[in-house]
This record gives structure tokens, C-alpha cells and sequence, in this order.
């Protein structure tokens, strides 16, 4: 097992400074904010404020796109931008000083088409949480320097954000293996709320070796975290077995406390909404008969996910003990609209009919997008959902779009 990760961070940092959150991240102009749009789009379309967000240019730096979209995102939202850009310039050092490029050198698994630095919202009629999910890419091209770039960064956010790595110790070696690691190291997310300090988390990989399968891995580690009987639940919620409703990532909340959650993910093949609305009954909050209605209404048609498989999660904590405490589905949305504009369109009327706050999601998305939504799609990438007691909770999660739009279908059945 890996010694603790508590310990002296790395030298290599990033220079910069708040400012650079108002950094003019490149010199080509928005077709909208020239007065260019598409003939025929609707009024509204012409989003304005995009003329503040140009379109990213290669020469741009990460750490200069990052920290100057989390602080128009935080500050929309009426969070901390300063707080964001501290946090941020640690997420995205050392390696945040390259520029961006025309290619991804290492295709993250983070977005669709490669970048490495996710935006989201979390959307309720309590708060709106702004959440930044970013993968530490290595110097060298392996799996190997990734997991040496993961615990660095790892290591960062214990020593100057007071992250708890107490557990992540215990199940390192199973998904950080020495010997012949595959796919990505971890990942790691930041969620900013109205209240308190930034809470972290890590995505860990259970295909991260060949001497183990992801159930096997994902067993282990429940088991080592005190939660070997948690596994009855995860069986039966992959009853139709773990080739079809596949085990895809482990996360862990970097904090203490009997709150403190752990997540299985898990991608679905050949299911429908209201089928896994009716299996995450297992869970103690759900609240069955929204998700069909909610994927319908974002994919456009009743089996508009075949294309792109459905995501979800159990969440379990040591309050709940071995029953999931709540089960959250994840619609994928870059492959079924003809536009980023349809799903902002589809997103709007949910959202409204739910109670939640439209106007937040769309100001928010205008500091996202730099190109016409009606331009492509890509943007949006994931939508989710669950309801507790009645009360709804949405997230968009939105690519940072900086290689490609229009990405192709991932993850297709092997």
C-alpha cells in the first residue's frame, strides 16, 4: 500500500495573479459579437455578452483560460472569484503554464473531445454550486506520469486546502498500480458553494490495471473503506451484470466526517430511464417517475439515448451505511440535438417547469460558450438529475470545447 500523501508539495509552480481573470484570452471576436449570426436564429440567440469572451486561442495558457472562466462563473453565481483563482491556479500546476494547443497532447477523459477542464453548475432552489473538475496532464505521455502528476496535485490540495487524504491511502495501490497502469490516473473536482471553504473530490479509474476487473477493484476497495456490505447494493443494481452495466469510475470526497461520500459510476448499456428510475428505488432518497420524463425531454425522443449510454452513480456514506443514500443519472447531450442552442432550449423548459432558476443556467452558459450555441454542439455534456423530498436538483456539466465541437459518440460497447 502507498504511504499517506501528506508531504512536501511539489517545487514547480505557476506564477500569476488574480488579474489574470480579466485576461483578454484572444484577439478573434465571436461571429455573434460581430453582428455575423446565422440568418434565421431566434432572437436571444445573439448572447451579448460573449463580446467579453472571445474564442480561445492555441497560444493561450490553461491556467489562463481556467482561472479567468471560474472567476466569471463564480462571480455570476455571487461566489468567491478570488478564492476560485487560488484554488484554481493550484489545480492546474505546474502544467497549466503550456499553452493550449490546436491538439490535445494527452486526450484527457475529462470532456469529449479531449480538454482536460470541465465547468458545471449545480442548480437548486436552495443555492447554485459552481463545480470545476480538471485531469493533472503529465509531462511524459503515460499512465505512469499521470498517476506522478495526480499525486502531486493530490499532495497540493492537502497541504494548502486542508484535503483529507486519510482514505484515499487505504485504496491507492488498487487504482495508482506500479506495475503496468492503463487509462487515466485520477481525476480531480472542486465545488464552490455559497457556504464554507472549496470541497474536493477524486475520480479514480477501476480498469486502472489488467490483474483485476473494475467489479473486483470496486469490491476491494468498498471493502477496505469499511463498506464491504455495500456490495449487496451494487450487485443488485448491476443485476443484468457488470459487461452491461459497466463499473466506470470510484470517487471519494477529500473530507472527514460521517458525510463524507463515496461514489460507484456506472455506464449503461441497452436500458431505458424509466428501467434504472426503477432500480435506484434501492437508494434512500429517490423518488421514482422523473428521469424518464427528464431524458425525454433533453434527448428529444423517448429512446434518443441508444447513441450514447447512460451514466449514473450510487452514493453511499458511513450515515447510510451499506444502502446508497441517494442514486443520480446522467443524460449525455453532445450527441443527440442539432445544436448547443436546442439542449440550452431544452435545459430552459426543465428547469422552469421544476422550479429551478433559468435565468442562472443561462448567464452562466454565456460565460462558457465562445461561439454561437447554434454553431455546432459539444458544449453541453452532460445533464443530471434526482429529486429529494420533492425538491430537484440539476447539474449541467459543460465541455471547455477547446479542441473540438460536434465530438463523436465515447464508450461504445466493446
Amino acid at each position: 500500500m502507498r504511504e499517506r500523501l501528506i508531504g512536501p508539495p511539489s517545487p514547480r509552480r505557476a506564477g500569476g495573479h488574480e488579474s489574470l481573470a480579466l485576461l483578454v484570452l484572444a484577439d478573434r471576436p465571436t461571429e455573434q459579437a460581430r453582428g455575423t449570426a446565422r440568418p434565421g436564429d431566434k432572437k436571444g440567440d445573439s448572447m451579448p455578452s460573449l463580446q467579453s469572451v472571445p474564442r480561445v486561442s492555441a497560444d493561450v495558457t490553461f491556467m489562463e483560460y481556467g482561472i479567468s472562466t471560474a472567476a466569471r462563473l463564480l462571480g455570476s453565481a455571487g461566489l468567491d472569484a478570488g478564492q476560485g483563482a487560488r484554488v484554481l491556479r493550484r489545480m492546474l500546476s505546474p502544467w497549466g503554464t503550456r499553452p493550449i494547443g490546436k491538439q490535445p497532447e494527452w486526450r484527457s477523459d475529462v470532456c469529449a473531445d479531449g480538454s482536460p477542464i470541465e465547468f458545471s453548475a449545480a442548480f437548486s432552489q436552495e443555492c447554485t454550486q459552481i463545480r470545476v473538475l480538471v485531469e493533472a496532464v503529465p509531462d511524459r505521455l503515460s499512465t505512469s506520469a499521470a498517476q506522478e502528476s495526480a499525486l502531486a496535485l493530490t499532495r497540493g490540495l492537502i497541504t494548502e486546502f486542508g484535503a483529507v487524504d486519510d482514505r484515499l491511502a487505504k485504496i491507492l495501490d488498487l487504482f495508482l498500480p506500479d506495475r503496468d497502469p492503463i487509462g487515466f490516473a485520477m481525476m480531480h473536482a472542486v465545488v464552490f458553494s455559497p457556504t464554507g471553504g472549496p470541497e474536493f473530490k477524486v475520480y479514480l479509474n477501476p480498469g486502472a490495471g489488467r490483474g483485476m476487473s473494475a467489479a473486483e477493484r470496486t469490491r476491494e476497495a468498498l471493502d477496505r473503506l469499511g463498506f464491504g456490505a455495500a456490495w449487496k447494493a451494487v450487485g443488485e443494481y448491476a443485476r443484468r451484470g457488470f459487461d452491461t452495466d459497466r463499473i466506470v469510475y470510484f470517487s471519494l470526497d477529500l473530507t472527514g466526517g460521517p458525510r463524507s461520500r463515496i461514489k460507484v459510476y456506472f455506464r449503461h448499456y441497452d436500458t431505458s430511464p424509466a428501467e434504472l428510475d426503477a432500480r435506484m428505488a434501492l437508494s434512500l432518497q429517490h423518488e421514482t417517475g422523473f428521469l424518464g420524463d427528464f431524458c425525454r425531454a433533453l434527448t428529444g425522443s423517448a429512446d434518443g439515448v441508444r447513441p450514447q449510454p447512460l451514466v449514473s452513480n450510487l452514493t453511499f456514506t458511513a450515515e447510510g451505511g451499506p444502502t446508497p443514500v441517494s442514486a443520480t443519472l446522467y443524460v449525455p447531450l453532445w450527441v443527440h440535438p442539432e445544436s448547443d442552442r436546442t439542449v440550452r432550449d431544452r435545459i430552459s423548459s426543465v428547469m422552469a417547469r421544476t422550479g429551478l432558476p433559468v435565468g442562472g443556467y443561462r448567464a452562466l452558459l454565456d460565460h462558457v460558450a465562445r461561439r454561437p450555441l447554434s454553431d455546432g454542439r459539444g458544449i453541453h455534456t452532460y445533464a443530471s438529475a434526482r429529486i429529494r423530498h420533492g425538491r430537484p436538483r440539476m447539474t449541467a456539466y459543460w465541455s471547455s470545447e477547446l479542441y473540438d465541437r460536434y465530438p463523436p459518440a465515447r464508450y461504445q460497447r466493446r
